[in-house]
């Protein structure tokens, strides 16, 4: 016990003294940031190796970020969006789509029909059918009722049916062997529905395969741990963040961040007991500047075929965002609210800070606008017959129980080891952030949670948390929390958890070729667990696995 002590004290004693070089350091780069003095790589040992790598992928910016999340929409080469001439087309080709679909089934229902009608006839003796056909045709199912199976004939006699030759447990198995020809005929007609579109039409607003899948990441939030002193610290996990999705077999599609890219926001300067550091707004936005540059160029990193969609949150636009600190993530990454298609799914990305307080100026009518957007987008994506629909978002909607409130909610989540070890003014083993500061208030939680029922949202994906946690909905949609790339918390109301708790990033792996497999609504709450994954079925039949990998 003796050995462990010291050596837990010698390790404090190297962090503090590690932390005094880091800040002593970085007063320097602040000075030169407020003076507007260049910066050089040599003038600050803590920055030397982004500023490097900042010059080394100035190029591939353009092809990220603002220029890339526009109009409302995400552009990049490998995810082609449809065009209103297209969306139109769409809307034509999916209603003779479902007239096809309707004939089909018609064709199909007659053809059971018939099948029964004959399996009934040679399930007789030759005298029974003599009856049948003289009574005609009314004890034969209806086409409108293939399961009323005929009652045994009225004139048969029941002291002697035994002995006649109708066999019903032939007729039984006929029977089955028909419906399960039915069955093989549904799943032909949906198989060939799918296939007379031309799959290239479309972009990716129709399948062009069979599955795909995506990365989850969350709270990169540079310079947290060290309250803004210095981020070499979150760099490190990013770069091994992109290295270990570039490395991914297949290749995922995108990426969501979703939310918290850097820690510095606007308030700070007005919060003295959180740090002494910066005083003005202008040295806040000076420092959020210089993260958001920095996240940009480790981030470019990612391979060129992987498109990545940065959502906002709470430290990008502020605790109380206002029209100017939302225009400041604009600037930087590009619309805040937006949606796109991938392979036949329609993905919704919300500012969904302002559902937690649109206070500041000029959020109310942001916040409005947004909404109304919002459902606009979910009946436009219910209207072209998405796959599968997912929100990706800052804040979770709710974290255990999509009821839940900040009365029932009694967890607390303390502060993480990198604040105890500091010298930050509130860092004590006793304090944290209760679980009801991260859920959406109710009120504005019911707002989007209706919506997102009443057009069947599949998943939602969130941050903000900082530990994983997987909940759902009572009428079947997963809120899907993921751990972060910084610092990590553990909250002491969390239901238990199969997946670690630690920094990393989530895959999802989507699957839409078990659509002709599963006949149930996704919304029966039919589903399937494990321990290392999620399994559950989806509004036409596919289904989406995830995992949690750790950096």
């Amino acid at each position: 016990m003796a050995a462990v002590s010291i050596g837990a004290s010698t390790l404090l004693t190297n962090s503090q003294h590690k932390r005094q070089d880091s800040k002593i350091a970085q007063q320097d780069l602040w000075s030169r940031i407020i003076g507007d003095e260049e910066l050089s790589p040599s003038s600050s040992p803590l920055l030397s190796k982004a500023s490097k790598h900042l010059s080394s992928t100035e190029a591939s910016k353009v092809t990220r970020y603002a220029d890339a999340q526009r109009d409302r929409t995400l552009y990049h080469p490998k995810l082609v969006q449809p065009t209103t001439e297209q969306e139109k087309d769409h809307l034509a080709m999916l209603s003779e789509r479902r007239i096809r679909a309707d004939n089909r089934e018609a064709k199909h229902q007659q053809e059971l029909v018939d099948k029964l009608s004959k399996a009934l006839m040679l399930g007789t003796n030759n005298t029974n059918t003599v009856e049948l056909s003289q009574k005609g045709s009314e004890d034969f199912p209806s086409p409108t009722s293939t399961l009323c199976f005929p009652e045994p004939h009225h004139n048969h006699d029941t002291s002697t049916s035994h002995n006649s030759d109708y066999d019903m447990d032939t007729f039984i198995g006929t029977c089955g062997l028909v419906a399960n020809e039915l069955e093989k005929l549904k799943s032909t007609q949906q198989l060939s529905t799918e296939s007379t579109v031309s799959d290239t039409a479309f972009g990716e607003m129709e399948p062009q395969s069979s599955s795909h899948s995506f990365v989850i990441c969350s709270d990169t939030q540079l310079g947290i741990a060290s309250q803004n002193l210095e981020w070499e610290t979150e760099l490190a996990y990013s770069r091994q963040a992109v290295q270990l999705i570039n490395e991914l077999n297949p290749r995922p599609r995108f990426v969501s961040m979703c939310g918290d890219l850097i820690d510095m926001e606007y308030t700070f300067e007005e919060r003295r007991g959180y740090s002494a550091n910066f005083k003005t707004k202008e040295e806040c936005d000076r420092v959020q500047d210089q993260q958001n540059s920095d996240f940009q160029h480790v981030w470019s990193d990612l391979h060129p075929d992987i498109a990545i969609v940065c959502v906002c949150g709470n430290h990008d636009v502020g605790n109380r965002p206002t029209s100017a600190s939302i225009k400041r993530f604009v600037d930087a990454f590009g619309d805040e609210y937006l949606a796109f298609w991938v392979n036949g799914t329609y993905n919704v990305v919300l500012n969904n800070v302002l559902f937690v307080d649109h206070s500041g100026e000029g959020a109310r009518e942001l916040f409005d606008t947004q909404l109304l957007w919002l459902e606009e987008r979910l009946k436009y994506a219910h209207e072209h017959d998405a796959k599968m629909i997912f929100v990706h978002a800052h804040h979770p909607w709710f974290l255990y129980d999509e009821n839940e409130t900040s009365e029932t909610l009694s967890g607390l989540s303390p502060l993480p080891l990198e604040w105890q070890n500091s010298t930050r003014p509130t860092a004590n083993k006793s304090a944290g952030f209760p679980d009801a500061y991260f859920s959406t208030p109710k009120h504005y939680r019911r707002l989007a949670l209706d919506l997102f029922k009443k057009y069947r949202v599949n998943s939602c994906f969130s941050g903000h948390f900082h530990q994983n946690v997987v909940s759902r909905t009572r009428w079947g949609m997963d809120m899907i929390i993921t751990a972060p790339l910084s610092v990590v918390f553990e909250s002491t109301g969390k239901p238990l958890q199969s997946e670690e708790n630690c920094r990393g990033v989530r895959i999802i792996n989507v699957d839409l070729k078990s659509s002709t497999s599963l006949q149930k609504d996704r919304f029966s709450g039919v589903s399937e667990h494990s321990n290392d994954n999620m399994c559950h079925q989806v509004r036409n039949g596919g289904t989406i696995k995830h995992y949690f990998k750790p950096l």
